[in-house]
This record gives structure tokens, sequence and C-alpha cells, in this order.
């Protein structure tokens, strides 16, 4: 492939990667907060018990994590893009139409599994396939689109749900989404060079290659595994209690958006940022990084007596979901190999899932018990300490890797 056409291609995957961050995850999921006081004020549903909606969300893709690597193999990345594309959009249009928690329920728990097929795994696996030179760095300028698309699109929600309710603001979005992502999939985001696709056998069919060439549950890897589920258990707790703590402590709604609005766009610019410093130091170094700065954002949420400590909040959220998004492609690397990488980057967002899923059970039963999120802090500060010790002593260098160990 001559120079010319495979920078073509490489701006025209970038180019669709970022729009369906900014419109196909941010829409889906990240809009979520927005509607839960108007759907439980018309539906008479408990605030709790509606938002139990994340934690199914989480548990879809925990689902389709798990199988991933297989299917991706078997069809491949695009094919699997598209279809899963336009059957999440589908499923969320849906929930307009929704009147029970069953049925919100079922429809975000099908959300979550679609998205592990259409988003940020199949990116970070086609740029893998594409990039030759600081993939992470591009992976996170890829993944920065759903920090600036949740900034967005949450004000553009509010505006929607005053005018036409939430059934009507939901249906908006919904076509939103659609037109973004779907010009993604099917224009802007192609197959591209062996790797990204399965080879094809002599009938046309895909190759039996289906398999990693060694298990993923073996040696260091599983406390590695545990070590995700661990650190977004606490990641989850921050992000998702910032704004109602603020409010708890005495801040207004507005001064707590502003705080939030302003540690979203912190995180966006911080995957680009955790993307080169995979790239320049590999994994063990950005683990511990990402892990230190949650617990510096913590411990303002905890000590937070001034507009001040907002700067707290920001460093906090500058690495925190970079996680699933950034780190876990190269992580899956690091520990498999190239050859490993698709069906193990699956592995480990199943357990990243899996933490997200918890956390709200645990800091919602605390919070209902004792009135703040406080002891919670605590226990996530315990739980990164922990994850951070861990970080040092199991992953590996830049340079190495736990490939066959």
């Amino acid at each position: 492939m001559d120079e010319a056409r495979l920078k073509k291609e490489r701006l025209s995957l970038v180019a669709g990667g970022i729009m369906v961050m900014l419109a196909q995850l941010s829409i889906s999921a990240n809009c979520f907060s927005l509607f839960v006081i108007p759907i439980c004020e018309s539906l008479g549903f408990a605030r709790g018990v509606f938002s139990w909606c994340q934690s199914f969300l989480s548990l879809g893709g925990v689902a389709g994590a798990l199988v991933s690597g297989k299917i991706f193999s078997r069809y491949g990345i695009v094919k699997c893009m598209r279809i899963a594309g336009i059957m999440s959009t589908s499923i969320y249009l849906t929930q307009s139409f929704a009147s029970s928690i069953p049925q919100f329920y079922v429809i975000y728990f099908l959300i979550g599994f679609c998205n592990v097929f259409c988003t940020s795994m199949p990116l970070s696996l086609l740029i893998g396939d594409r990039f030759t030179e600081k993939r992470n760095t591009v992976i996170g300028i890829v993944m920065m689109g759903s920090g600036f698309g949740t900034s967005l699109f949450n004000r553009l929600a509010s505006s929607f749900i005053l005018s036409f309710g939430w059934r009507g603001a939901i249906r908006v979005l919904g076509c939103i989404m659609a037109a973004v992502s779907l010009i993604s999939y099917f224009v802007l985001i192609k197959e591209t060079r062996a790797g990204s696709e399965p080879p094809k056998a002599a009938n046309g069919a895909a190759s039996a290659q289906t398999g990693p060439s060694e298990p993923f549950f073996k040696g260091k890897r599983i406390a590695i595994a545990f070590l995700c589920t661990m650190i977004s258990i606490a990641a989850g707790t921050f992000m998702s209690t910032l704004t109602p703590h603020l409010q708890d402590i005495g801040f207004s709604q507005n001064f707590a958006a502003s705080v939030y609005s302003a540690a979203m766009l912190t995180m966006a610019f911080g995957k680009i940022m955790h993307g080169a410093i995979i790239d320049k130091w590999g994994v063990r170094v950005s683990n511990s990084l990402m892990i230190i700065t949650a617990m510096i954002g913590l411990v303002g949420s905890l000590t937070f007596k001034s507009a001040w400590y907002a700067v707290l909040s920001c460093i906090g959220m500058l690495f925190i979901s970079s996680l699933a998004v950034v780190g876990a492609p190269a992580l899956a690397e690091a520990l498999g190999g190239q050859r490993n990488k698709k069906f193990f980057v699956g592995k480990l967002n199943a357990f990243i899932n899996l933490g997200y899923c918890i956390g709200p059970f645990i800091y919602g039963a605390v919070y209902d018990r004792v009135g703040t999120y406080v002891p919670m802090y605590y226990v996530a500060l315990g739980l990164l300490g922990i994850s951070l010790a861990g970080v040092l002593i199991l992953l590996p260098g830049k340079a190495e890797s736990l490939a066959g160990k």
C-alpha cells in the first residue's frame, strides 16, 4: 500500500473513531444521569432502583467483553462494529417507549453489550493494526472524543428534556447518534490491512484461527485482572459521586456542575496524555500515575473546603477513566503480545466493567446507611493503595512482556 493511501486511511480511521466516541458512547452511556430525575418523576420509580441501570450497563459490558475476542476474530472487527452500532442505536431509541423498571434494565444491559463491539475496544484494535508508532497516543486522541461528547451532549440533553420531555429528548439524541455514528461506521471506518480482519480461507470463509495462543488466566495475569476490578470500583466511586458530594457538603448545584464539567475536559486531554505516557514509559508507569492522580482526587473530596480544592478534583479525573479505553489495549499487549491482544483486551475489560458494576451497589448502600460518601472514599483510597503496590510489583516494564508467563 502506498504511503499516501495509508496516511489517508489512518486519518479517516481517527476521524471516524472520534465521531463514534463523541456520539455513540457519550449519548448511549454518559448522559444517563440527566434522565434519572425526569424518568423517575414521570413513572414513579425510586431513584436508587432506577440508578441500577448503570450497573446493568456495565454488566452487559462484562458479558460482551468475555466473548469479544472470538467474535472479532471470527467475523471481523469492522463488520461487528457496523452491526453492533445499528443495534445499539435502535435499542437506545426503544427506551423512549419503556414504562417499567425491568424494561429499562434489559435495555441498558443490551446497550452495554452492543457498545463493546462498536466503541472503544474495536477502535483500539483497529488503531493498533494501522499505526506502528505512537499508537497509544493515537488511541488517546480518539478516546478523548467521549469527554468532549459528554460535555456537549449533557448540555444539549438538558435543553431537549425541557423542550420535548424525556421521551422526546431520547428520540432526538438517538437520531443524532444514528446520523453521526453510522456515517462513521460505513464511510470513515473501513477494513484495514491484515490483522484487523480475519484471514479468509480459499472458499471465502473466515479461517479457523479463532482462539488465543495461550490462556489468559495464567500466572500473574490473574492477579492483574483483579487489580483492574479494584481500580474501577474506586474510579467509579469518585466519578459518579463527585457532583452529589459537593452538594452534600454545602456547595451549589451550579458550582458542582462547573467542577464536573472542568473535570470532564481534563479527562478528555488526560486520555491523550495517558497514551503518550504508555508510548514513552510503558504500562507500569502509566498505571501508577493513573492510580496516584486518582488518590489525589479522592483526598481533594475528603478535604474539600473551598473552590481551590476543585483543582485536586480535576487532577483526580485526569486519567481515571482511561483504564478501559486507553490502558486496557496496551496492557493486553504487554500481558500477551500482539498475537493475543484482541483476546486479552476483552478479558481485561470484563474485569474493569465488573468493578463499575459492583461500585454503585457499594457506595449506594454506604450512602443510604450513613448519609455521606466519605466512608466509601476511604475504602476507595485503600483499594487504590493496594492496586498501586500490585502495579509496581506485577506489571512489566516498557521493554518487557508477560507473554508465556
